[in-house]
């Protein structure tokens, strides 16, 4: 590793490279300088909307050691320098209510995030503080009247964590080659364009800065991160994170994303190895 060359790091957000407040520890925050400095090009890889990120990196104090976004689980890249976006495979409106229609029974509350606003089946004090934690106004919607004719880059399923069994076991039995399912926590499932993952944003991440994706760096926790790191170069996975991001994963950390885990394999694995 060390005698390799890394051009770019990527990393996802929650479990990853916040803390369980939703902070950034303070040696990520000194890491990713260091990127900058070393000419490292430094991004986000995540499952919420560049809209809402782009306002927390400026809260977050680290706008300006950040060169991209990719979000939506690989589904759109935005160049903070150039500040272009660039969306990809959106799901038709028939295919979401052909889900909503198959779910709608269970105890889920189904949310379709465009922009800063997320539009919800059922919103309460709960919910509505989610998504202020995450960035988002929240307004509770009819599902079925507010998806007709919209396009989505993604139709996600809330619920409680011990109601996962439930949903999987429903999922099972759902067929249509035009999206893909798979948890992104333990309170939620989300679908997608066959297409879609982190994976395919890093293809799109490489051919955007011309880059092998070889010389990647990518870090990451959760199920939905397991195509991102098991492509590029170098996946490093949390200690905190998955067993199938885990089996993956070119590295797992022994620290946890409470601890700084991302920080601190940057300084050693990049920022200190000619020392």
């Amino acid at each position: 590793m060390k005698n390799e060359t890394i051009t770019l790091v990527a990393t996802d957000l929650d479990g990853t490279f916040l803390d369980s407040k939703k902070k950034v520890p303070a040696i990520n925050r000194e890491a990713i300088s260091g990127l900058k400095d070393r000419g490292i090009l430094f991004g986000i890889a995540s499952g919420r909307p560049i809209e809402t990120v782009r306002p927390m990196i400026h809260d977050w104090g680290i706008e300006q050691d950040v060169s991209f976004i990719v979000g939506m689980n690989g589904g759109v890249l935005y160049d903070l320098r150039r500040r272009d976006k660039e969306e990809y495979h959106l799901i038709s409106s028939d295919v979401v209510l052909r889900i909503i229609r198959f779910f709608e029974d269970l105890d889920v509350e189904f949310h379709v995030v465009m922009g800063p606003t997320r539009y919800t089946s059922k919103s309460n004090e709960k919910t509505r503080a989610d998504s202020k934690m995450f960035g988002e106004t929240e307004i509770e919607v009819n599902m079925h009247e507010f998806m007709q004719n919209r396009d989505i880059n993604k139709l996600m399923m809330h619920f409680e964590s011990d109601y996962m069994p439930v949903v999987l076991e429903r999922a099972s039995h759902f067929y249509d080659d035009r999206v893909v399912g798979f948890a992104t926590s333990d309170t939620l499932f989300e679908y997608v364009d066959p297409h879609i993952n982190k994976g395919f944003g890093m293809k799109k991440l490489a051919k955007h800065y011309g880059v092998p994706l070889e010389t990647i760096m990518a870090f990451g926790d959760a199920p939905n991160d397991q195509e991102m790191l098991g492509l590029v170069g170098c996946g490093v996975c949390m200690a905190n994170g998955s067993k199938e991001s885990k089996m993956n994963a070119r590295y797992v950390t022994t620290l946890t994303n409470d601890k700084g885990a991302v920080g601190h394999f940057i300084k050693e694995y990049l920022l200190e190895k000619e020392k």
